[in-house]
C-alpha cells in the first residue's frame, strides 16, 4: 500500500496527512485553526441547540485544498481534527 509523500528540506520523507473531518462536539469555536490553516480549508459555522442558543463550531468548505500539513491539528487545543493518508491509486 502506497501512500501520497511529501519530502522535507533535508530530503527526508513523510507521509502527508489530509484532513478529513471536524468534531463539532468538542469544537469550540476558538479559530486558532482558521488562523493558521494556509489553505483556506475551514471555516467558522453556526447552528441553534435545543435552548435556542447559538452554538459555533469550524466546518470544511475546502477539504480538497488541504496540503497535508497537519497544522490545524497542531493548534487545536480540544483535539477536533482527523486526519488520513490517502493512498496513491
Amino acid at each position: 500500500m502506497a501512500f501520497v509523500m511529501a519530502r522535507t528540506k533535508g530530503g527526508g520523507e513523510w507521509v502527508q496527512k489530509f484532513v478529513e473531518s471536524i468534531d463539532k462536539e468538542k469544537c469550540i469555536a476558538c479559530g486558532r485553526c482558521y488562523k493558521a490553516c494556509p489553505s483556506s480549508v475551514m471555516t467558522l459555522d453556526a447552528e441553534e441547540d435545543e435552548d435556542g442558543d447559538e452554538q459555533k463550531f469550524m466546518i470544511l468548505v475546502n477539504a480538497e485544498n488541504c496540503i497535508g500539513c497537519l497544522v490545524c491539528a497542531k493548534v487545536c487545543p480540544k483535539a477536533c481534527y482527523v486526519h488520513l493518508a490517502q493512498e496513491i491509486a
